[in-house]
C-alpha cells in the first residue's frame, strides 16, 4: 500500500509555533514529505489519457479547485508565484486505476519559503469513480461534479466545498466551513467541523446522514433521509427536510428552527440554551412530548393537552423536545 507521511512525533507539536515565529502564509517552511515508489512519479503539469477509477491526492498548502468539464482527459494544471524546481512541482502518478497527486517530490526536506501555489484538476464530466480520497494541510477544496462511490475529504485548515453525486460521504474541517451539494440517492453522509459552519443540500434518499459542529452555525436542506443525527455545540441548527423517518438533534448553545413537509416518525430534538421551532403541516398526527425548564409552550396547530404531552390529530408519530432555556414554539408551514 502507498503510503504518505508527514511531520510526525515532535515535529508535529513544533508546526504551529513555528507557523507564529516565521509569519509565512498557510503552513510552514521546511518540512519532511515522502510517499512510496517517488521515482514514478512525473514532475509538473500534464494531461492523463489512462483510464482512471479512482483519485487519491495530498496538498499541503494551497488551494485545490476540482471541476468537470466535457473533455476525454483528466488535466492537472498548477500555478505558483514564481518559478518552480521539478522537485517543487506537483507530481502524480497512475498505478493500476487510481491517480496519485502529491504536493512536491518525496522529499526528507522540502523548502517552500516563500512559495505559494494553488492546483486545478480537470476531469471528465462522464467519469464515474470508484474512491476518491483528498487529504488538505492548509487551502480550501473547491470541487465541483464529482462523481464517486466513495468519497472522502479531510482538511486541517480551510473551507471544503464539494458538489457531488456519491453513495458514501466524509468530510471533515478542522478549521474551515464544510458546503456539501449532494445529488442523487446515497448511503451514508458524514460531516464534522471543529470550529466552522456546516452548510448541506441533499437531493435524492439517504439511508444516514451525521453532522457534528463544534463550533458553528448547521444548516440542513435535505429531501428524503431514513436517519439525521445533528450536534452543535455552539451556534444554531436549521433543518428543511421533505421527509425524515428519524430525527436526533443535540444543540448545547443556538437556536433551533426546522420545517417539516412530513412529521418525521420519531425524532428528538434538546437544546440546553436556545429556542426551538417546528413549523409542520396543520394536518400532522403527532404527539409533542415536552420537557421545558424555562420557557414556554406556543402552538397555532390544534393540540389536546394531557400532562406535558400534546396531541395532534391521530398522535400517530412522536416528538420529544427537552429545552433548558427557551421556548418551544410549534407553527403551521
Amino acid at each position: 500500500m502507498l503510503k504518505n507521511k508527514i511531520l510526525t512525533g515532535a515535529m508535529a507539536l513544533m508546526i504551529p509555533a513555528a507557523m507564529m515565529l516565521t509569519g509565512c502564509v498557510g503552513f510552514f517552511n521546511r518540512f519532511s514529505y515522502t510517499y512510496d515508489n517517488g521515482e514514478k512519479y512525473t514532475a509538473g503539469d500534464r494531461d492523463i489519457e489512462d483510464k482512471v477509477t479512482a483519485i487519491n491526492l495530498d496538498y499541503i498548502m494551497g488551494d485545490v479547485k476540482i471541476k468537470a468539464a466535457d473533455t476525454d482527459k483528466i488535466s492537472v494544471k498548477e500555478t505558483a508565484n514564481i518559478s518552480l524546481k521539478d522537485s517543487q512541482k506537483v507530481h502524480t502518478w497512475v498505478n493500476e486505476g487510481t491517480l496519485y497527486v502529491r504536493f512536491c517530490a518525496s522529499l526528507k526536506i522540502a523548502n517552500f519559503h516563500g512559495i505559494e501555489k494553488s492546483l486545478e484538476l480537470t476531469i471528465p464530466d462522464d467519469l464515474d469513480l470508484n474512491d476518491t480520497v483528498i487529504q488538505m494541510s492548509s487551502g480550501d477544496l473547491d470541487a465541483s461534479g464529482l462523481k464517486s462511490v466513495k468519497l472522502k475529504a479531510h482538511s486541517s485548515s480551510g473551507n471544503v466545498g464539494i458538489d457531488c453525486e456519491s453513495a458514501d460521504i466524509e468530510l471533515k474541517a478542522s478549521s474551515g466551513k464544510i458546503i456539501l451539494n449532494q445529488k442523487g440517492d446515497s448511503d451514508s453522509i458524514v460531516l464534522k467541523a471543529s470550529s466552522g459552519s456546516i452548510t448541506l443540500t441533499q437531493d435524492g434518499s439517504s439511508k444516514s446522514i451525521d453532522i457534528h459542529s463544534s463550533s458553528g452555525d448547521v444548516t440542513a436542506d435535505v429531501d428524503t433521509v431514513s436517519k439525521l443525527g445533528i450536534a452543535v455545540s455552539s451556534g444554531n441548527i436549521t433543518v428543511d427536510a421533505n421527509e425524515i423517518a428519524e430525527l436526533d438533534s443535540k444543540a448545547s448553545s443556538g437556536h433551533n428552527e426546522f420545517r417539516f413537509n412530513v412529521v418525521p416518525k420519531t425524532s428528538t430534538i434538546k437544546s440546553s440554551s436556545g429556542y426551538v421551532k417546528v413549523f409542520m403541516p396543520e394536518n400532522s398526527d403527532v404527539t409533542v412530548h415536552t420537557k421545558i425548564s424555562s420557557g414556554e409552550f406556543n402552538s397555532d396547530l390544534a393540540f389536546s393537552k394531557n400532562g406535558k404531552d400534546y396531541t395532534c390529530g391521530g398522535g400517530t408519530s412522536t416528538m420529544d423536545i427537552r429545552v433548558s432555556s427557551g421556548n418551544v414554539d410549534i407553527c403551521k408551514k
